[in-house]
């Protein structure tokens, strides 16, 4: 599944016109202003960011100690079109982490293209504030009591991150008060997150130091909007004990600055949550400068940690960018924890042993619990599979392919237990004999029924032996077949039908 979009994949380097002003400030503030600490270190939260997240990465941050996922839920995806949800991939986002027993922490932003007609390959406020603050609050609100916090947009401090557009901090404040209120209205429990500001010395149109950002923020009002200051100390190949900023990187110490920042305007009660932090061993020809080797990448990251734990007690939450499988020509990949392969870098091994097991930093682990229904699908999300382009009821064709000849769905079994289930499905206008719903990979019987023209749902059920299902993750698959010669045409050679609400039950 495909949930999130490039980020910018530069920052200071990145941004090449820099006005460095480099003086002992940062120096000061580590040193005087956040001493190291004489008590006991600090336990902050661990997290790591994932990028297409799936069963297997779930299941190796879980065994990395990893306690926390973040992970962006990409409006575009969501929402492609106006008051038109796709909730099936966020949905077992949430299943997948809350098995796992990992607190789940999502990035609301990447606008789609009816919201703002800027490119997708940017990332722009919408045209209109209640467009976002409506589907911040459609996330909250489903996902009541399930995800921890969310954080409001990425790095509006680049324009890259604000459709092209010179940064306005104000403007932000103004899309972060809409996210606030649309969070707290929905899941007054759950923490909204300021988005993490790119580390970068540039001050004009394309980016504006995020030092100064900040400020405007607190000057527009922002204080109001956010329960948790987010951050992206990167620092882009100098090595975390790294005094101060050089020339093209900043520093990772530059962090301290934006927490004086905000003790200066009265608001250090709030923690700092780095939601982004990291060292890439492989990185674009144009940021060649900020290349780490695999055994720095992994010392860099252990250091960082240390250093947060000892002297900067106001960090609650550290996120790793990236657990995820690089791909070819990836820009991110040289910042993952793993390699092309899936296989673990140093650099996993050395955050594991630096980060210490989930139980020595005192995090309960998920407590087992009885399940007798589990949902699949969702009620209101339709799976609209076959070649056909039809106007509602009918839901675009599955993925936006054509044609979509399948739907996979994945659920999470605690304990199958010894009896059989019942799997239970909405189907709408089942043509064709052969079509098949089956439980990981194996078909039930008999096929889905063929049905009317009407199109109205049916409800259908079929019995689910207990052997064809395991503990932990199971998938549910769908497949539509051809029609029968005779209704053929050029373009139209598959049956097309429709499911919803699909479930699990057993008789308790």
């Amino acid at each position: 599944m495909k949930i999130c979009s490039p980020r910018s994949t530069f920052h200071a380097p990145r941004l090449m016109s820099y006005v460095l002003r480099t003086t002992s400030y940062a120096i000061f503030l580590t040193l005087f202003l956040f001493p190291a600490c004489s008590t006991a270190p600090s336990t902050p939260r661990l997290a790591a960011h994932t990028l297409k997240v799936d069963d297997r990465l779930l299941q190796l941050a879980q065994e990395a100690e990893f306690d926390t996922i973040v992970q962006v839920f990409a409006w575009r995806e969501i929402e492609p079109t106006q008051d038109q949800f796709h909730w099936e991939s966020a949905d077992q986002i949430v299943a997948g982490a809350e098995f796992y027993g990992l607190d789940l922490i999502v990035r609301l932003d990447q606008h789609p293209a009816w919201a703002n007609a800027v490119d997708l390959s940017l990332n722009a406020p919408p045209d209109k504030l209640a467009d976002y603050e409506d589907f911040v609050g459609r996330v909250a609100e489903r996902y009541r009591g399930r995800i921890k916090a969310y954080i409001i947009w990425n790095e509006p401090n680049l324009a890259i991150e604000w459709g092209g557009q010179p940064p306005d901090p104000a403007a932000f404040v103004e899309l972060m008060r809409a996210g606030y209120d649309a969070v707290k209205a929905a899941d007054p429990n759950a923490l909204v997150v300021s988005a993490g500001l790119a580390p970068t010395n540039s001050r004009d149109a394309s980016a504006l130091d995020e030092r100064e950002y900040l400020r405007a923020m607190y000057q527009a009002g922002a204080a109001s909007y956010f329960d948790v200051l987010g951050a992206h100390p990167y620092s882009f190949g100098l090595a975390p004990a790294a005094p101060q900023s050089d020339g093209d990187h900043p520093a990772f110490s530059r962090l301290a600055e934006l927490r004086a920042i905000m003790a200066e305007n009265g608001d250090d009660d709030k923690p700092v949550w780095i939601t982004e932090m990291g060292w890439t061993i492989d990185p674009p020809p144009e940021q060649a400068d900020t290349k780490v080797s695999l055994d720095q990448q992994a010392a860099y990251l252990a250091e960082a940690l240390k250093i947060i734990r000892e002297d900067w007690p106001w960090v609650e939450l550290v996120t790793v960018w990236n657990l995820s499988i690089p791909g070819t020509d990836d820009p991110f990949g040289g910042y993952s924890l793993l390699d092309e392969t899936g296989a673990p870098r140093p650099a996993l091994a050395a955050w594991r042993e630096a980060a210490g097991s989930r139980a020595e930093r005192g995090i309960a682990p998920a407590q087992p619990h009885t399940q007798n229904k589990v949902d699949v699908l969702g009620r209101d999300v339709i799976i609209h599979l076959g070649d056909t382009d039809l106007q509602p009821p009918w839901w675009p064709l599955f993925g936006g392919r054509k044609p979509s000849l399948s739907w996979t769905g994945a659920f999470y079994l605690v304990d199958p237990g010894s009896s059989d289930w019942r799997l239970t499905l909405e189907l709408m206008q089942q043509n064709e004999i052969g079509a098949t719903v089956a439980i990981n990979g194996v078909p039930l019987s008999p096929d889905l029924p063929q049905q009317d023209f009407t199109r109205r749902w049916l409800s259908v059920q079929r019995e689910v032996p207990v052997e064809l299902l395991r503990a932990g993750y199971n998938e549910v698959t769908l497949t539509t077949v051809r029609l029968l010669p005779d209704a053929q045409q050029d373009e139209f050679v598959w049956d097309d039908f429709q499911v919803k609400y699909i479930t699990l039950t057993r008789d308790q």
